[in-house]
């Protein structure tokens, strides 16, 4: 604390250190306990946090895990890349041929040529048509070839028909390109004002709009199967399979297609989710640790912890296959909590990793129920930690309160050093009057004992 005054000047006692002992004597234990306080809630509220963000990070592998489509990955391989393929998932395996005979495209139109981009050339209204859709643009009699392409261009109701003006070494002339594509939707340009004929009526076919041709399948004795489409997209064709066409096949060289299940991805999958929940296992018994744990005998972990283990060894209710729990893909919990694929062999039980690969191959759509259904494992333990992490959850409530208590020590601190402020005002108060008073003593003190040593007989 700063010393107001100087104690003990006047006389010389040891004031200064009586008042420092005084307040050190009320200041020391106020201040142990706050700052014992301080580091308490300081500490909860680190682990509050690690114990967050460990259930958001498992929380993260299972928002994969409860898709439904999760498990139902599969691996498509092309020998060309004329073709783009993809698959929803549920596609069957198989190998599938594919030329590509001809592409989908849009209209391409040519106006009669002109002097150049800025020629005027009529008055009226162009109509353009696709069999569907139409769009009209207002010419004025002031336009040349550069506005009426921006005119067009702008056209709020354009359907996909692009204005570009060449300019060749003959003049200046309009191109029309569409870019909705199939025979269905030839592109057309009309007018009723004679003037505009030389951008519309007239206007020369460049590219004729026409559809996409695929054959699947052909072979020497067998013509294969024609399937066409207005875009380049073949959806569905083969079930559950999108064909993108990008270019021709060669002649005698299609483009070879192999459809597999992904049994990677669903091992991935699983390896993720054992690997998260061991992680999290691992952060909760760290925090609950009774010596050094900063959340030790902490009650929302150990009620996290049992329902983890609970849901991880319950059958799911509701399945109907043969796959109901993770006991049945070779999943089990071994002694220290974790999750791990079983090494039990007998005769009539496989190794945990045997009845995982069994049940990828075989069963896939079950071991995505049993992560992914209203009761799976996945979904139960992400409702269970949203209950937790959620922003109306457990530990962010609890969080809240412990940052709202920190920062009320702060405020605490403050009282406290005006209370001790107070109190050294007092003792100053006092002890300076005690300084005076002793200090008038000492000095009547000196002026008797100078008086009577003056009147005392000289021995001399």
């Amino acid at each position: 604390m700063a010393n107001i005054t100087s104690l003990g000047i006047g006389s010389g006692l040891q004031l200064e250190s009586i008042v420092e002992a005084y307040i050190n004597s009320e200041a020391i234990p106020q201040e142990l306990r706050l700052q014992e306080k301080e580091d308490r809630l300081g500490l909860e509220l680190s682990g509050v946090g690690s114990f967050k963000s460990a259930l958001s990070s498992f929380d993260d592998i299972l928002s994969t895990l409860t898709k439904s489509d999760a498990f139902n990955k599969q691996t498509i391989t092309s020998s060309s890349d004329a073709i783009d393929v993809t698959s929803n998932g549920s596609a069957s395996n198989g190998n599938f041929n594919i030329d590509v005979k001809q592409l989908a495209t849009g209209t391409r139109l040519h106006s009669q040529n002109f002097a150049d981009s800025s020629t005027v050339v009529g008055a009226g209204t162009l109509s353009f048509g696709n069999g569907t859709d139409s769009f009209d643009v207002t010419v004025d009699g002031t336009d040349d070839l550069s506005a009426i392409r921006d005119k067009i261009n702008a056209q709020s109701e354009n359907f996909g028909v692009t204005a570009n003006i060449i300019n060749g070494s003959s003049g200046s002339f309009l191109v029309f390109d569409s870019q909705v594509t199939g025979a269905a939707n030839a592109l057309s340009v009309t007018t009723s004002d004679t003037s505009l004929s030389g951008i519309s009526t007239s206007n020369s076919v460049e590219r004729i709009a026409q559809n996409a041709s695929i054959i699947i399948d052909a072979s020497d004795t067998s013509p294969g199967t024609t399937v066409t489409s207005s875009t380049n997209e073949f959806k569905n064709i083969i079930e559950d399979v999108t064909i993108n066409v990008k270019k021709l096949t060669e002649v005698d060289s299609p483009a070879q297609i192999a459809i597999t299940q992904d049994k990677e991805n669903g091992s991935k999958l699983i390896d993720d989710f054992i690997a998260g929940y061991n992680s999290l296992v691992d952060e909760l018994t760290g925090l609950g640790a009774a010596k050094q744990g900063r959340l030790a005998f902490d009650p929302n972990v150990r009620q996290v912890k049992r329902e983890l283990a609970d849901t991880v060894i319950q059958a799911v209710t509701g399945l109907t296959g043969s796959i109901g729990s993770l006991n049945d893909i070779g999943l089990e919990l071994n002694r220290d909590g974790k999750l791990e694929k079983s090494t039990f062999v007998s005769d009539n039980i496989l190794s945990g990793q045997a009845r995982l690969d069994n049940a990828l191959e075989n069963n896939l759509d079950e071991v995505g129920e049993l992560f992914a259904s209203s009761n799976g494992i996945a979904t139960q333990i992400a409702e269970m930690i949203d209950g937790y992490i959620a922003s109306d959850g457990v530990l962010t409530q609890r969080q809240t309160s412990l940052s709202e208590r920190v920062d009320g020590i702060k405020d605490e601190w403050i009282e406290l050093e005006s209370r001790l402020r107070s109190y050294e005002d007092t003792l100053r108060k006092q002890f300076s009057f005690l300084d005076s008073t002793v200090s008038q003593y000492n000095a009547t003190g000196d002026w008797l004992t100078s008086t009577l040593a003056s009147l005392s007989p000289n021995k001399d």
